[in-house]
This record gives C-alpha cells, structure tokens and sequence, in this order.
C-alpha cells in the first residue's frame, strides 16, 4: 500500500463496517512519507495524517503497518497498549516499557498506538514496525535518547508470525481519504510524559488541543465544545478527561492541557 492508502486505513477503521468483534489488517509500505497523528498539524513534520492520535511516523519502503481493530474494548482503558501489543512482542522478540515505541536491543523499533471511543468502546491498536528504516520522523522525548532502528527479520516470515500471534481474521483495508494537515502553527506548546501538548485557534477561530498524546476522541471534542462555550478552562479539562471510560495516554498532568490552552488564548 501506498503511505497515504495506510493513512486512509487507519482514518476509516474506527467507522468501517466490521464482519467479526476483532479485525486484523496488515500492509507493507511502499513508499516513504511521515503520517501525522490525528492531533498533530503540518507544521508538527507531515502532510498527511492518519487515525489514530500520537506522534508523526516515518513510513518507507518495507515497513510494516499493523491494525487491530476491536467492536468493543476488552480491558480498562488504561491497559489498551499493555494488553495488545503482546502478541506483537511474542511476534518480534521486542520489548514494551510503557510508552508509544516498543524495544529491541536498546532501540526503538516500532511506533504503538490506538485510537479509542468511550462512546461505543471501538478501539484501533495500530503499529508501524521499522524493516527497512526507523520509523521515527524527528528527535522526540519519548524516546529517552535512545536511537531508533530496524528489525533485522524477513518481511514475509515476519508479517506471518504477527497474523499467527493476534489469531484474529485478516481483513483487506477499508481506506478514506486521508485528511491534509494544513492549519497554521500551534499558538502555545506544553510538553509532557511522551511529547508536546498544543493548543492554538483553527482557521475558524475555535480553540484546539493537539499533540503527540493518545485520548479519546470525545474527550477532546468534549474539551474544545466547553472551551467553546466560555467554561473555566480548568474544570473544562477536568470534566473533559475525567469522565468514564476515557482512555488517556503519555500525559502526567492534567494542567498541561490547561496550561497549553490558557497560553494560547493570551
């Protein structure tokens, strides 16, 4: 597949049609572009974004997209990395420490991710693995100055390995267009456990939070709703993230967001 055809796969698999409660999609790349996160803009490195939320990922040649798409959620909300990246370990031999990335010698390899509806429980588990070169699209926190590299496996033997590993029916890919990332730069930046939180005004004049964290999506619709309607920007986010069965991912404080968007209404 191309890179914008995964960007699509991965913004329509929250909507699409499913046949059973569990889907896997697997694709090689082939060609190279940086996929943004659903909560990143242009100027955070890409053109193109995807669907699920996190940092941008640098896809080329080789590299190996991996979707779990889920009815409906089988755990906490908080355990949705820790519980289905398993079998993409056991597939790999690589290791999870906790943050967007998973381990092998040292080195990131993989960016791990997920998209997540608190409303109907879908949830999208999406993984890049780095063949043929390093996903990482720039610098980042995240990775605790660790350098990225690539896994040293057959592509073939490998994608196997992770179909047999998930044990889920392997779907083709229900691709939609992949949105352009061409708003203006974000007005204030915060930074956090795995990467920037922003906030700034979009072309329409409502206020966005964005960035490299995992939410989700009601909770920021929900926070930029009240932000909208003049709420105390503080109980805005608390309200917003603190309802249930909202997943929330690489933030270590609420008051970030708070911060970021207080910044960016100066």
């Amino acid at each position: 597949m191309s890179a914008a055809e995964i960007a699509g796969a991965s913004r329509g698999a929250m909507t699409r049609a499913m046949r059973t409660d569990v889907e896997l999609e697997i694709a090689f790349a082939r060609d190279e572009s940086v996929l943004l996160g659903a909560l990143q803009r242009a100027c955070d490195g890409g053109t193109i974004r995807r669907g699920t939320p996190g940092a941008a990922v640098r896809v080329a040649p080789g590299t190996l997209h991996v979707m779990l798409v889920l009815a409906r959620l089988d755990c906490d909300e908080p355990k949705i990395l820790n519980r289905h990246v398993r079998p993409l370990l056991r597939a790999t031999g690589a290791r999870y420490f906790g943050r967007d990335w998973i381990d092998l010698g040292g080195h990131p390899v993989a960016h791990v991710g997920f998209a997540h509806s608190r409303a109907t429980g879908r949830t999208v588990v999406e993984a890049f693995v780095a063949l043929s070169a390093p996903i990482a699209a720039g610098a980042r926190a995240s990775y605790l100055g660790k350098s990225p590299a690539t896994l040293h496996l057959d592509p073939e033997s490998l994608a196997e390995k992770i179909v047999a590993a998930y044990g889920a029916p392997v779907v083709d890919s229900a691709p939609v267009a992949p949105a352009p990332a061409d708003e203006a730069p974000w007005a204030a930046t915060v930074d956090e456990a795995i990467g920037p939180i922003h906030a700034g005004r979009d072309r329409a004049g409502r206020m966005r939070v964005g960035g490299e964290f995992m939410a989700s999506v009601e909770a920021v619709t929900d926070l930029e709703d009240r932000i909208a309607r003049g709420e105390d920007v503080r109980a805005a986010v608390d309200a917003a993230f603190g309802a249930p069965h909202t997943a929330l991912f690489g933030v270590r404080s609420l008051d970030s967001f708070a911060r970021a968007i207080q910044a960016a209404s100066e």
